[in-house]
């Protein structure tokens, strides 16, 4: 079937081969016609879905990682509408509709768009968020934080020591973040501040001062610590000296029970921990934090939080 002879009624509209395009990339252009660069937009569209795809599979750990999931989202459309104006201005060149559009070709590509949408929505269903209540993982993350987490991260996953996770606290309302680091089977011990586990110190080194403003605008000011784990997970906390002779710091003893963690939170000067409030069960752990989006200290905005 060759192409019609042209008729008012069958030259090709602008406005079809743009709407077109948004059915498929490249239809527009061969509906004008211009089937050497309706094919060009098929292949080009076929290599963007691929990407799509790659990308939404990635989690999101970091701040580059959330922009490149982001990416297809932001420029999916910015492409289709350039690809459609590119139709448009084709088909105001063209003398006649064409009569071979490679219906099948097209209608594959559609289909792809429709399980790549799908596969969209299922990756951004794993990206969750919390804003943090308090100061109690300063210096990491500060009261009103917003922070992007790999939601039900530790349902399928054990934590590793040193992790941070969201969990949920006996006798306290919401979520909150804390650092594991105890394992199960693992023995604590605490003397004068200065943690142990399996009887080895955990490495701590001076990082001077941190200074910050707490929820009701009050000056606050500790001293910062690069602890270090076995294992080799690095952190930084907060610890005035005052901290290390009183409360639950000062001195005491556990072996971890199967099935259960060890959290505390990085300010060791406001925070509770499983000194407190007991071993946590692998049960409570649920999202994975992984970077923070809006801080009211800007240094920490695009920080990754995990170790």
């Amino acid at each position: 079937m060759g192409d019609e002879p042209a008729t008012p009624h069958n030259r090709p509209r602008a406005l079809t081969a743009f709407l077109l395009t948004f059915v498929a990339p490249g239809l527009g252009h061969r509906y004008a016609g211009d089937h050497q660069r309706g094919q060009i937009m098929h292949m080009i569209s076929f290599a963007l879905l691929g990407l799509a795809v790659v990308l939404f599979l990635l989690p999101p750990v970091n701040l580059p990682v959330l922009m490149l999931m982001v990416l297809p989202l932001v420029g999916l459309p910015f492409w289709l509408i350039a690809a459609g104006i590119g139709a448009a201005a084709a088909a105001r060149r063209a003398e006649q509709v064409s009569a071979t559009l490679m219906i099948p070709l097209w209608a594959a590509i559609w289909v792809a768009e429709i399980v790549i949408c799908g596969a969209m929505i299922l990756s951004l269903s794993s990206i969750g968020d919390i804003t943090t209540p308090t100061d109690d993982m300063a210096p990491t993350t500060l009261a009103g934080d917003f922070v992007v987490t790999w939601k039900d991260y530790y349902k399928d996953r054990l934590p590793e020591r040193g992790d941070v996770a969201v969990v949920q606290l006996p006798g306290v309302k919401g979520d909150r973040i804390m650092r594991i680091v105890g394992l199960p089977g693992d023995t604590l011990l605490s003397v004068l501040g200065v943690l142990s586990i399996n009887g080895e110190p955990v490495g701590r080194e001076g990082d001077g001062d941190f200074s910050w403003r707490d929820q009701a605008g009050t000056h606050r000011n500790a001293t910062r610590y690069r602890e270090t784990l076995p294992g080799g997970a690095s952190y930084r906390v907060l610890q005035s000296a005052q901290g290390m002779f009183s409360g639950t710091l000062f001195g005491a003893s556990l072996r971890i029970p199967d099935g259960h963690y060890f959290a505390i939170g990085d300010n060791r000067d406001s925070s509770k921990s499983s000194w407190d409030f007991g071993m946590l069960p692998g049960l409570v752990l649920s999202d994975r934090p992984t970077v923070i989006l809006s801080s009211s200290r800007g240094s920490l905005i695009g920080r990754s939080i995990q170790p």
